[in-house]
């Protein structure tokens, strides 16, 4: 890790510390410098983790997406943009708007809903969140990008956690057949269907069917 980017590491080495702590791995501060980026990049070394790997990759996910996003945010802010004085501001506000915002093309079928959940479909172990059960998702995956899903489960266990908030939502994805615990909340959601939004971020679709709009169902 060079010196310019430590500054960002060294941010998130609480939160890493206390995860290999969690999960009683070698201890973060202690690992190599290699490792402790491969770690923190989402790419771990297989023979510090062994067995703890899935585990890791529960845990550890949200974390990984943070750091990722925080330090490309980091280098861009060390090499600003060149400005072309020779264009016009008309021309350059449209340039900076394409670099900026791109929307985001749910799968066919779908499109963004008209309003984000409510509060209360989103808070934990609120029952007013089975209403969501049915309803498909775009979820932003670190690597993978925009994954489309299906909310297939409310959870009503305050033991099922996840980097330590409980769990809300089950989402199953058809692409590969996985699912996984979410913790979906309005503080995430992409209310702008911005494409070039961070990483763990979300966005709840409908049909685009008018005729079954109205269900919101899968």
């Amino acid at each position: 890790m060079s010196v310019p980017t430590k500054v960002i590491l060294d941010r998130f080495t609480v939160k890493f510390q206390r995860l290999t702590r969690l999960l009683d791995l070698p201890s973060f501060t202690a690992l190599s410098a290699e490792d402790t980026t491969r770690l923190v990049l989402g790419n771990p070394p297989a023979q510090i983790l062994q067995k703890e790997l899935r585990r890791w990759i529960q845990e550890s996910t949200h974390f990984c997406g943070e750091y990722a996003y925080a330090l490309c945010t980091h280098i861009a802010s060390l090499h600003p943009a060149v400005v072309d004085m020779s264009s016009d501001d008309e021309n350059a506000a449209s340039s900076d708007n394409h670099d900026d915002f791109s929307r985001i093309l749910p799968s066919p079928g779908f499109r963004p809903v008209s309003r984000p959940p409510t509060t209360n479909m989103l808070a934990f172990l609120d029952p007013a969140g089975q209403q969501l059960i049915g309803h498909h998702v775009l979820f932003k995956w670190p690597t993978y990008g925009w994954c489309l899903g299906g909310i297939s489960d409310w959870n009503g266990n305050p033991r099922r956690q996840m980097c330590k908030q409980v769990v809300n939502f089950i989402v199953f994805y058809p692409d590969d057949g996985s699912s996984g615990p979410h913790c979906l909340s309005l503080d995430n959601y992409n209310i702008d269907g911005d494409n070039n939004s961070p990483n763990h971020t979300w966005l709840l679709l409908e049909p685009s069917n008018l005729q079954h709009s109205s269900s919101g169902q899968v």
